[in-house]
């Protein structure tokens, strides 16, 4: 099993002090040094720069009562066709839904099912090279064309794939394929003693990039992983429990390239690991917003209002009430990338609708007024494609215009 040096513990010298030449990547110093981390600082970011170029989408799919092709149901990835079109993992029906440019339906693939066109749940879709589209299930890889027609299924040895999580000292959720061929998995770190109540943690993970026939393991580096808190609520056992504003690290593939995406939200920076072991960092300077006594009783309402609260909700009005509260928000909330590599940072939990955009190589791009209940999916020259869900938690696959 090879390592690549874990660099994390290398990120809070480089970002306080650089150590190679300097350069220009657009508006922000680029800082290089002598072990490869290149370092994007952006500076207090303006956000008069408005990236949407229309605040209603030129496409939308979904509906709440009509055609069930158009009725979309835990969509777990969204990308769009080299002809313009849309491919759509609707994880609710175990389906591959494709979808013309204009957002009529072409073709439904798929279906809950073992069978080798079938799945058991997507995870992602991603556009190959030529009229090729690949789904994700669970971890195995399902090719099909751009209408629908059934091509190929790689399967996945998933003992082979726990044991060499095991090795590592972790273990993982699953992973996304990169177009390599390798897998890009977190792998997360569990205290495995019986949990005792007591101040909040993050749990440590790891990101990991897996060759193909589980044979070695590269990692990029440890993050943080949701802040969480064990606390007495009268069960056998301590519960943990998320508190609101919460911090975490999101991450993401650029299915295109291979580009890995990491993003701590208690700090105001991003990571980016390049396929050719480039490492870079983008971050901003930023003053952290106050959590008011409303806001996190606003937080406890909708709580108290989700369906997956009500059969255990005099435990968490419990964890609630003894548990410790956040005094600062984090510096942005979920994050992904787009297959032309751009980083997208969402606005902290219900505290507005701006995303906030990055270039691939870390330049700070501006800022998309998109809905509140909106998250990209893919992205591309002059457009924005994610899922909208409103107040009544329909689902609706957009595409938006962008003015860069």
């Amino acid at each position: 099993m090879t390592h690549m040096a874990r660099v994390s513990s290398l990120c809070a010298v480089l970002l306080s002090a650089a150590c190679g030449g300097e350069g220009v990547v657009g508006d922000g110093p680029l800082t290089r040094d002598s072990l490869g981390i290149t370092i994007v600082d952006n500076g207090a970011l303006d956000p008069s720069r408005e990236l949407l170029a229309r605040p209603e989408p030129v496409v939308e799919i979904g509906v709440a009562d009509g055609p069930e092709a158009l009725q979309l149901f835990q969509v777990t990835g969204a990308t769009r066709l080299h002809d313009g079109g849309f491919a759509v993992a609707n994880g609710g029906t175990r389906e591959l839904r494709l979808y013309n440019e204009d957002g009529s339906h072409r073709a439904t693939a798929g279906g809950a099912g073992d069978g080798p066109g079938e799945f058991g749940y997507p995870v992602a879709v991603h556009a190959l090279d030529g009229d090729t589209v690949m789904v994700q299930d669970r971890l195995d890889r399902v090719f099909l064309t751009a209408h629908g027609e059934f091509l190929r299924r790689a399967t996945t040895d998933r003992q082979a794939m726990a044991e060499l999580m095991q090795r590592t000292g972790g273990n993982s959720e699953g992973g996304h394929w990169m177009p390599d061929g390798s897998l890009f998995a977190p792998v997360y770190h569990w205290d495995e003693n019986p949990p005792v109540a007591g101040a909040p943690f993050r749990p440590s993970m790891t990101l990991v990039r897996v060759s193909g026939d589980f044979a070695t393991v590269d990692t990029l580096g440890d993050f943080g992983g949701i802040l969480q808190q064990y606390v007495d609520v009268g069960d056998e056992r301590p519960s943990a429990t998320v508190p609101p504003f919460s911090r975490t690290t999101s991450w993401g593939l650029n299915a295109s390239d291979g580009t890995v995406l990491a993003a701590d939200n208690a700090v105001p920076r991003f990571e980016l690991f390049l396929p050719d072991g480039t490492h870079v960092i983008a971050r901003w300077a930023e003053t952290p917003g106050a959590v008011s006594g409303d806001e996190i009783e606003a937080w406890k309402d909708r709580q108290r209002n989700a369906s997956w609260a009500q059969r255990r909700l005099p435990q968490l009005e419990r964890a609630w009430a003894t548990m410790d509260m956040p005094d600062e928000k984090p510096y942005f909330g979920r994050a992904n990338t787009g297959s032309d590599g751009t980083v997208w940072l969402g606005p902290v939990e219900n505290g507005g609708t701006g995303w906030r955009a990055f270039a691939p190589d870390g330049r700070f791009l501006g800022v998309a007024g998109l809905p509140a209940g909106f998250f990209p999916m893919d992205s591309g020259p002059g457009w924005v494609l994610g899922v909208y869900r409103d107040d009544l938690e329909v689902e609706y696959l957009r595409l938006y215009p962008l003015v860069r």
